[in-house]
């Protein structure tokens, strides 16, 4: 019975992890998905801590374990593409798959993270089951395939011939080094060879990767040891590619270019933020992960290590653990390590004091947990209300907001800003907008930026600005078009053709009716002063 209430909770959590939505939040596919898992867990946890006298993990390699989460991962494969079908709505509409994520990054990540336990129930299955699972496999792979992840097809693949591999026969040759050598130089193999294929099918997409791995490679450079700090890629990124640009005006990157957010690779991230010596401590606790699953007495380690192997993969080329879901993955395949026999929690006077340490953290980031949650729901209900024209009345409670729980919100910070800057209060627009660039700094808040410079009488500043931002993303228009209007307005004719001429022989990435438009105004101005 206990064992029941433990896979019942555990599956539901990852499935709530997985397909939970609420248009109750600014961010309405992710933020739903993490409140939900933290919230349960600081329960689970609390509930342990007070009740458990024993506790055992083997439930999580309980047969129902595994067919839940592979039934969840055909269901969102179905929501997947329902959605390319157009049945249902996608989340993003430069997007046909999105399942019940944000893009298909994290659509993607969930199948193909999922894929090894479809392969292992497949090996295990028998008559009608494993036509199901057969079926099921299938499915998920086509909604990979139908989604345009090139990560999450490589990652199946890779990780299919991993888990074919292990099921070997004679599976401890695996423990032999030569096995183990034979093993990681194929998979080497099928990763260069894999990439390679999908980086020709969609060039442009794969070159942008390229240009961010260049850049960040920079930022590595400058800080090789311990890095920039955590969350410092969001804050200096698109300046170290503004800096790149500039050094290389000429780059074929520069149509590429775009705000990043992300290096699309999870130790590269590592790297910029926590240097050298972050990215040896987490390859060193991922080698003794590893080696713990492949030195264990585990009768399904083969299922482990493919999962593993698609998770590593799914990281080297994108960012899988922006989302909760994987993370519940993650845990359920390093689960391989955990002791199998039952964990006596005595009642000693040092394990009272610990479990009750635990409660009073638990209780407390509760609460905390409640006061983000309210806070976020606010947000959402004031940023509708702005929305709808009502910007001047809800300024007040977006200070509030400020002052009481989101001051370290980014995604608030760049909202209030622009919200400040609509209502003409430039002034505050520019300090929020200056507490924001502390965590997080791209192209639209350099032109909000500008733009607020510019109002209260600061052309100069608001030129350097737009200059810089013009660097950021050079394949943009409207900073040279910001630019030109201001050198009209103060009467710096020959400054003013000069932009005028770089936009008319600007070539456009996508041509667009704003992008028509100003090089029409470029070309009648020219026209006009030339007479």
């Amino acid at each position: 019975m206990k064992h029941s209430i433990k896979s019942l909770s555990t599956i539901i959590i990852f499935t709530g992890s997985v397909f939970l939505t609420s248009s109750n939040f600014v961010d309405r596919t992710n933020s739903s998905k993490f409140f939900f898992v933290l919230v349960s867990s600081f329960l689970a946890i609390t509930i342990i801590s007070v009740s458990k006298k024993r506790v055992r993990f083997d439930f999580l390699s309980k047969k129902v374990i595994f067919w839940s989460i592979i039934t969840v991962c055909v269901l969102q494969a179905y929501y997947g593409l329902s959605q390319y079908l157009s049945w249902l709505p996608s989340n993003d509409s430069r997007f046909a798959i999105t399942g019940s994520f944000d893009n298909p990054a994290g659509f993607a990540a969930v199948l193909s993270i999922g894929f090894p336990i479809g392969l292992y129930l497949l090996v295990k299955a028998k008559k009608v089951e494993r036509y199901l699972i057969g079926i099921a496999l299938v499915i998920i792979a086509m909604a990979v395939f139908l989604s345009g992840s090139r990560t999450g097809i490589l990652a199946i693949l890779i990780s299919s011939l991993a888990f074919s591999l292990l099921q070997a026969k004679n599976i401890s040759k695996f423990l032999e080094l030569r096995y183990s050598k034979l093993l990681s130089i194929l998979i080497l193999i099928l990763l260069v060879s894999g990439a390679f294929i999908l980086y020709s099918q969609k060039k442009d997409s794969a070159n942008g990767r390229l240009l961010i791995w260049k850049v960040s490679s920079e930022m590595i450079k400058d800080k090789p040891i311990l890095g920039h700090g955590y969350g410092s890629f969001q804050e200096k990124y698109m300046d170290y590619q503004a800096e790149y640009f500039k050094n290389n005006p000429n780059s074929k990157y520069s149509q590429l270019a775009d705000n990043v957010k992300h290096p699309f690779n999870e130790f590269v991230k590592v790297a910029i933020e926590f240097g050298l010596v972050g990215l040896l401590i987490i390859l060193s606790i991922i080698s003794f992960f590893l080696w713990k699953i492949i030195r264990s007495k585990n009768a399904i380690r083969s299922l482990f290590l493919s999962g593993l192997v698609s998770f590593l993969v799914f990281a080297c080329f994108s960012y899988p653990l922006q989302y909760v879901a994987v993370w519940l993955l993650l845990a359920f395949y390093l689960s391989a390590i955990l002791p199998v026999k039952d964990i006596e929690i005595k009642n000693t006077f040092i394990s009272i004091t610990v479990r009750c340490t635990i409660i009073i953290v638990c209780v407390f980031f509760l609460f905390q947990t409640y006061d983000q949650i309210h806070s976020e729901i606010k947000w959402k209900t004031i940023a509708m209300n702005s929305l709808q024209g009502k910007t001047e009345a809800m300024l007040p409670e977006y200070e509030k907001l400020y002052n009481e729980s989101l001051k370290r919100n980014s995604l608030f910070l760049y909202n209030y800003g622009a919200e400040l800057n609509f209502s003409g209060r430039f002034d505050k627009s520019n300090d929020v907008l200056t507490e924001c660039k502390k965590h997080f700094n791209d192209y639209d808040l350099q032109m909000l930026l500008a733009d607020n410079y510019y109002k209260i009488g600061k052309a100069e500043k608001a030129i350097q600005i737009y200059e810089h931002a013009s660097i950021m993303i050079p394949c943009r228009f409207l900073p040279l078009f910001k630019l030109f209007e201001i050198y009209k307005k103060e009467g710096q004719k020959d400054l003013a053709q000069k932009i005028a001429n770089k936009i008319i022989n600007k070539k456009p990435k996508i041509l667009s009716s704003s992008v028509t438009f100003i090089k029409s105004e470029a070309k009648e101005y020219l026209h006009k002063t030339s007479l």
